[in-house]
């Protein structure tokens, strides 16, 4: 029997997660290759030292012909904006491009980066307090596989809304006989500004809304799975204070924990630096086109499939704001938790080593941020709003009604 049960267990070891960020992050850094992103051999292995990156490799090779792809078009984006009235609106798809194309450079820069990351991360992991259950081990496995469906899912669903509220317009303005055609030179009216309408044309310039579409996307999901993975490594150490809390500790314990908490802390610090400019891109773009719809919202909508576009266009660019801010807020939420134990410690056991880790504790500022110029902090949601409310009160001051009908505006607007 005893037999029995320890071949089973050899059995479903291959599928038990083990616990670890590395590959738990396994699947989204797949979906992300699919799209010309993180070219990173060995996501999905087991262990983070099969990871590694080379200029030479298939998956580098698209990634470069997609940063070229996206350059070309967006300097036909920008050709095609100088060219007209500049304001406030008509700005957005170069914004919209530019943002992809920076994420795209800093995206490769940190694949190169991400196997020495991630065997940092993993070794930071081991020296931690182990999981006591597997559904432990399973728990950030699970939430960011649930972040990674359910923003693709609302994605998708944007990008199909936005496609029936092109193809609706593109019947209203049928410059020609054929409505393909029509739909392909007003959703891509910058291409076919300089070019004349061809079908391979149209066909990659699809293509590359649908890659710049999920990446501007995919940021936003990046940010919030790299704040579940800091943010549970935190948690991890916690349970563990949880666990002892007020009970009488030598100071070896708190100095050991100490010390893992300052390791990790060190790990929130190098995962900033990778990725603090795609979470400065992210929250920018988020700001800009929440307060891009929400003037949009003061023009008359001209048909139901613009109204329930744009509606849920909004809801889900706040709902998504929203959700990074308070993901991103929890690195630094779970890294002040330990105070809390701490505070429960006897006075008879209170020790140098405890205060230390209390000090500590208190005096840093574990967070994610924007390059610095802001910290991703629970605080930062209301300023967020209070941004949005006093550009959105500047801006309709200077706002004129549109007719989103006008056959000469972009498709794309």
């Amino acid at each position: 029997l005893l037999i029995l049960t320890a071949l089973r267990v050899k059995q479903r070891e291959p599928y038990l997660n083990n616990g670890s960020f590395h590959e738990a992050v396994g699947k989204v850094l797949l979906t992300a290759q699919c799209f010309a992103m993180m070219p990173v051999r060995g996501v999905t292995a087991k262990h983070p030292s099969r990871l590694s990156f080379s200029w030479r490799h298939v998956r580098t090779i698209c990634c470069l012909i997609f940063l070229i792809s996206t350059l070309c078009d967006l300097g036909l984006t920008i050709y095609k904006v100088v060219h007209g009235p500049i304001n406030f609106n008509n700005i957005k798809p170069i914004i919209f491009k530019s943002s992809t194309l920076l994420v795209c450079l800093t995206a490769l820069n940190l694949a190169r980066n991400w196997p020495k990351l991630m065997l940092h991360w993993r070794e930071i992991e081991q020296d931690l307090p182990e999981y006591h259950t597997q559904q432990q081990k399973c728990r950030m496995a699970h939430t960011i596989n649930m972040i990674m469906l359910i923003g693709m899912m609302l994605s998708f669903a944007e990008h199909l809304l936005s496609m029936i509220s092109a193809i609706n317009y593109s019947f209203y303005c049928n410059a020609t006989d054929d409505p393909v055609r029509n739909f392909f030179m007003l959703t891509n009216d910058h291409i076919f500004y300089v070019f004349n309408y061809a079908a391979p044309l149209a066909i990659w310039a699809k293509l590359q809304n649908v890659y710049a579409t999920f990446i501007w996307n995919y940021m936003n999901i990046f940010v919030m799975v790299v704040s579940v993975g800091l943010a549970s490594i935190f948690r991890q150490l916690n349970e563990n204070l949880r666990i002892f809390k007020g009970m009488h500790l030598p100071p070896s314990y708190w100095s050991e924990r100490r010390i893992q908490y300052r390791n990790i802390c060190t790990l929130c610090g190098k995962m900033d630096t990778a990725i603090s400019l795609i979470t400065m891109v992210s929250f920018s773009n988020n700001l800009y086109f929440i307060c891009v719809q929400l003037l949009r919202s003061l023009n008359p909508m001209p048909s139901v499939a613009h109204a329930v576009y744009f509606y849920f266009s909004l809801s889900y660019l706040i709902g998504r704001t929203l959700a990074v801010s308070l993901y991103a807020a929890s690195v630094h939420d779970e890294s002040r938790r330990s105070l809390r134990f701490l505070r429960l410690v006897p006075k008879d056991a209170w020790c140098p080593e405890a205060k230390r880790f209390a000090e500590e504790i208190s005096s840093d500022l574990v967070a994610l941020s924007g390059m610095k110029f802001f910290y991703l902090t629970r605080k930062l949601v209301l300023s967020v709003a209070g941004t949005i409310v006093t550009y959105e009160l500047v801006l309709i001051q200077f706002h004129e009604d549109q007719d989103l009908w006008d056959c000469e505006a972009s498709g794309n607007s």
